[in-house]
């Protein structure tokens, strides 16, 4: 054995092995997106944010070993002919190169994607990632950066198989060691670590993440919508709704699971005798800036254009006119307004008169949130948000 020959120092394993894993999950999951119908539902969303969550680690991971190797030079290795070396040479580069296009271009699709969707790293609501501010482009940039990203990764996987077709030639062909260089076992003595590419290849991934998590929070902190005063309705009420005994929410079905949402700031008017269904009326306004749900994904668009569109349409109504009698409670009918648009809505419900003069009534009802184009542009087939969205309520209420 050729003793100038070494092995990698503990560093750059640790750094290579860890980088090639997590490339080989990208390419993994990124192959099958194109089959996402081989994934049960509850785990296809997660899968995409999966993706995006290790995409950003290889870039911060790449950036800490490209920091490395500049104070660790690769260690010698045994003798090759020219023209081999230089190919060797070429594909590391070319493979650096790609560690970091392939997750920038990502990062690009995503930033130029009309669905608006936020990256959370590991899914969790306080690593927050920013997108790259885009001008709009009616798509342009977004095509383009998937078709690169698409063909970067591609190019990756080839350059795979050329890296592994030359380790095993070298291992097997030439009788020169070549993965031991970079196994932690082995009788190859290993190259020396020079101290100071510790901290600078650390600082290079807090650098990185760490702005870029706390440009996340400011741009989510700056977009986020203050709920302003709702009036009551005009309407003449016959009865007084106790707001703290009584709650509005509402059910929707993402990625194969139900999620709730709450609706923070709301008034309504109530004038209803089970007696006199024929001059019953109730009208509930809704602040559309304090509706929000209990899923971070969902909820970050809620308020948006292709949500509720809660700065242009600050307000939704529900106008119950016509009421009857059903076996189980009552029915009231009438219309839903959301972003400007009213539709028909049947509500059934019970209603409960207590001798102290109180009254409870809980109901639900459900709607297509595409008959007001909520997620129109994010989700209009339904594919992980479903098109039913469930209105429950529960009032608690006073008689004047």
């Amino acid at each position: 054995m050729d003793a100038t020959v070494k092995g990698y120092n503990a560093g750059a394993m640790i750094l290579h092995w860890t980088i090639a894993l997590a490339i080989l999950f990208q390419l993994a999951i990124g192959f099958s997106m194109s089959r996402l119908d081989i994934f049960p539902d509850p785990l296809r969303f997660s899968l995409f944010q999966w993706h995006k969550t290790v995409g950003l680690l290889i870039l911060s991971l790449t950036l800490a070993r490209i920091a490395w190797r500049m104070f660790n030079p690769p260690p010698a290795h045994g003798p090759m002919p020219r023209a081999e070396k230089a190919l060797a040479g070429s594909v590391h580069v070319l493979f650096y190169a790609l560690m970091l296009l392939v997750p920038l271009s990502g990062w690009l699709l995503v930033s130029a994607s009309p669905t608006g969707i936020p990256t959370l790293l590991f899914l969790s609501d306080i690593l927050p990632w920013p997108n790259v501010p885009l001008p709009s482009t009616g798509g342009v940039v977004e095509a383009r950066a998937e078709a690169a990203h698409v063909w970067l990764a591609y190019s990756v996987a080839g350059l795979l198989v050329l890296h592994v077709a030359g380790a095993l030639k070298h291992s097997l062909v030439d009788n020169a060691p070549s993965f031991s260089r970079m196994l932690p076992i082995g009788q190859l003595p290993r190259q020396s670590i020079s101290l100071v590419a510790i901290p600078i290849a650390a600082a290079a991934v807090a650098v990185f993440l760490g702005g870029g998590l706390v440009m996340g929070r400011v741009n989510g902190e700056a977009t986020t919508a203050g709920a302003a005063v709702v009036a009551p309705p005009a309407a003449s009420s016959g009865w007084t709704i106790d707001k703290a005994a009584s709650r509005l929410s509402y059910t929707a079905t993402f990625s194969g699971k139900t999620i709730g949402g709450s609706i923070d700031n709301w008034d309504a008017a109530v004038s209803f005798d089970p007696e006199a269904l024929a001059v019953a009326k109730a009208s509930i306004i809704v602040d559309s800036a304090s509706v929000t749900i209990d899923d971070s994904f969902i909820r970050s668009t809620l308020a948006g254009a292709d949500g509720l569109d809660a700065v242009a349409q600050p307000q939704a109504r529900m106008e119950l006119t016509t009421f009857s009698k059903t076996p189980d409670g009552f029915l009231g009918a009438g219309t839903m307004t959301i972003k400007g648009t009213t539709a028909p809505i049947e509500v059934p419900f019970t209603f409960t008169e207590n001798p102290d003069g109180t009254a409870r009534v809980q109901g639900s009802a459900t709607f297509d949130r595409m008959a007001y184009k909520l997620g129109a542009a994010n989700d209009a087939s339904g594919q992980w948000l479903a098109l039913p969205i469930g209105l429950n309520f529960e009032l608690q209420a006073t008689k004047r």
